[in-house]
């Protein structure tokens, strides 16, 4: 993980102590100029001096008000395939910020297509001219400038109530009172307990004043790069690159990865063969575990032998016939 990553989140983490509280206050006069900022921006849709661009299909967005780890590109995929099993013809739009959730979107579903525009509004109408009745769109809560027939913003249940600062200070887009302009809140547990889980729900219902509905983010399913679906056996190096390493370790313990050293990268990080010489000398004759999506970019450097990869399932829970409600309902 890059300096300026580790440093960030240990300061949200309150890990860096006397020299963290003296940066937390440095930084206090750029946070009330980004939350002003947002306030400025949200308050010209919201007044309805400027009104959101209607495109000719329907207009699921998939977001949160965090930085990162809440599942939004497993569940936009999700929501794309359980969309094209309806019958529909759904596609992606990706802003095209990390070139790897792209590409994870379409090895995960190849008949789904993947527009990556940073102008939606652009993605959108090329998608439709291409033959898409509805769009998905990946992390866009704060893209308002098109329509959105669902507004879906996901809150991670491991995280709720740990961060109230927004950037630089903290992790936060938006306030979470923003939350309130969802349509529908996806609380996405990954190790937490149903039981925090339901908790938390309800918290973040009580918070928001939306339907709020959980789904679990399990990742138990090893599949080895080469082809196999075994576990990994004996020893194993783990290599991320994403927002919650923490989270993937406790996850890839849990399902039988005896993890006995870490390489961390910054999330999204792309990798350089000079990465890949250090991931094998690390691991030498260990098996590697890795994510999907740092898989997307190490593909081409490491022998997928010695490469196992921990898959995530979307499975919804307390409210999922709310959820699949209210996409039927969006494409009406």
């Amino acid at each position: 993980m890059s300096s300026f990553d580790d440093l960030a989140r240990r300061l949200w983490s309150g890990d860096l102590g006397a020299a963290g509280r003296l940066l937390d206050g440095a930084l206090a006069p750029a946070e009330a100029a980004y939350r002003a900022g947002v306030a400025a921006r949200n308050s010209v849709y919201d007044s309805g001096l400027v009104r959101p661009t209607r495109v000719a299909a329907p207009v699921i967005s998939i977001g949160n008000v965090a930085v990162g780890g809440t599942g939004k590109t497993p569940f936009a995929h999700w929501t794309a395939v359980t969309l094209r099993d309806m019958g529909e013809r759904p596609a992606i739009l990706h802003g095209g910020y990390a070139n790897d959730e792209p590409e994870l979107h379409r090895r995960w579903s190849p008949d789904i297509p993947v527009i990556v525009e940073r102008d939606r509004v652009l993605g959108a109408r090329r998608a439709i001219n291409e033959g898409a009745t509805v769009l998905v769109l990946d992390d866009a809560f704060q893209h308002r400038r098109i329509f959105r027939d669902l507004d879906i913003v996901l809150v991670s249940v491991e995280r709720w109530g740990h961060a109230t600062r927004v950037l630089p200070r903290g992790p936060l887009r938006e306030p979470t009172e923003a939350l309130a302009r969802a349509d529908l809140i996806v609380c996405t547990r990954k190790t937490a307990s149903a039981e925090e889980t339901h908790r938390v729900l309800h918290a973040v219902k009580a918070a928001a004043n939306r339907a709020t509905v959980s789904v679990h983010l399990s990742a138990s399913v090893w599949r080895h790069a080469a082809g196999t679906h075994d576990r990994p056996d004996g020893q194993a190096v783990l290599v991320a690159g994403i927002a919650e390493p923490a989270m993937f370790e406790e996850s890839a313990r849990a399902a039988g990865a005896d993890v006995a050293q870490r390489l961390l990268f910054p999330d999204h990080h792309e990798y350089t063969a000079a990465d890949a010489a250090r991931i094998r000398a690390t691991a030498r004759e260990r098996a590697i575990v890795t994510t999907e999506k740092d898989w997307t970019k190490l593909d081409r450097f490491l022998d997928r032998s010695q490469v196992w990869l921990l898959t995530q399932t979307v499975i919804p829970e307390e409210g999922g016939a709310l959820l699949q409600a209210a996409l039927e309902k969006a494409v009406r």
